[in-house]
């Protein structure tokens, strides 16, 4: 069940107490190529290497950020400072957006049981990120626990900044998996440059979607996931000292120690398929940090666009290398990508 905010309600963040201040490599080598969406262009239209193909063109967009070898971020590059190769062959640069063009971010905040002794927290680190974010990007707000919460949908920052967004009641379980699923099908319907940046424990207990069918998910998304996960477990025992019957206990304790075990390598692949980071904050004191370190890395991100000068068959892997005209710069982007069908039959 989505639960949406009211239009009329004003000031704040994530709950009456959660007040947003007005102030303003890994490597990807062996993991399965994601696969992006196409956007398709008509015929008539010049795009370059695109205008002499047969028929609609299709446009692939890589997302690129740019550091120095200190890991300093490098922003006011240019479309002319960037070459891009799919397969080793130069690709004819079509499109170009720069830092100065706002993204749309979803913040998902998990607030289910197993948070409840850090939510003060989690609602200062949220606070931190959305206070760190231009008056000219755009976002949306998730929160769940055994449902889904959309607190609200895309919208400019500033109007994010003057509503009051209320958690409602925390009901049991983890929808995490459910929360991932719709919040990418949400956002595959904003245009431009995109991410989510996912805060929880990675502890799933009661979703529909899957953990498999989330990952297949992000194959055909061109948005950034950066994963931020907190460490829960060491509150797990008080948690289940209000289950008086001992073998259930026992059993929610198997269940949640299974979860546990997969919670990090499956943030991880969130973010490592689609180009972000995963952060990992023991202790919550770490994730203000984190996300300043997000919200830095999105403001001086590039996009690169580009129509293959080569059609290929459904499924087939293409390489992609980016390169900047300066020495002693490091480009992060996907490694990779693999064709849909309707892109193969272009």
């Amino acid at each position: 069940m989505i639960k949406h905010t009211e239009a009329a309600l004003v000031v704040g963040l994530i709950l009456s107490a959660f007040a947003v201040s007005a102030s303003g490599q890994s490597s990807d080598q062996g993991r399965r190529p994601p696969v992006l969406r196409s956007t398709t262009v008509p015929d008539n239209q010049d795009q370059g290497e695109a205008g002499r193909q047969s028929g609609p063109a299709t446009l692939i967009t890589v997302p690129a950020i740019v550091m120095d070898r200190n890991g300093r971020y490098i922003a006011n590059l240019r479309k002319e400072d960037f070459a891009i190769y799919e397969n080793g062959v130069e690709q004819n640069l079509s499109s170009f957006m720069s830092v100065e063009k706002p993204f749309t971010v979803a913040l998902m905040l998990d607030v289910s049981g197993s948070t409840k002794y850090q939510l003060d927290e989690i609602k200062e680190a949220a606070n931190t990120f959305v206070s760190r974010l231009r008056l000219s990007d755009r976002m949306m707000v998730v929160t769940f626990d055994g449902k889904i919460n959309l607190l609200a949908d895309v919208a400019d920052v500033r109007a994010i900044r003057q509503s009051k967004l209320h958690i409602p009641a925390v009901t049991d379980g983890t929808a995490l998996y459910d929360a991932v699923a719709f919040t990418l099908k949400r956002m595959a319907q904003v245009p431009g440059r995109k991410a989510i940046v996912l805060m929880t424990d990675g502890v799933d207990q009661n979703s529909v979607a899957t953990l498999q069918g989330t990952i297949a998910g992000i194959a055909e998304q061109d948005v950034l996931i950066y994963t931020v996960q907190y460490n829960t477990q060491p509150q797990t025992s008080a948690r289940l000292s209000f289950i008086k019957n001992e073998k259930a206990r026992r059993k929610v304790e198997q269940r949640l120690v299974k979860q546990y075990a997969i919670s990090e390598p499956y943030l991880r692949t969130l973010a490592e398929k689609t180009g972000g980071r995963f952060y990992k904050a023991d202790d919550l004191k770490e994730i203000g940090p984190a996300f300043e370190a997000i919200t830095s890395e999105l403001g001086v991100q590039y996009s690169l666009g580009y129509y293959p000068t080569k059609n290929s068959t459904a499924g087939a892997e293409r390489l992609i290398k980016v390169r900047v005209r300066y020495p002693n710069l490091v480009v992060r982007t996907r490694e990779s990508f693999t064709t849909t069908p309707a892109i193969a039959r272009q």
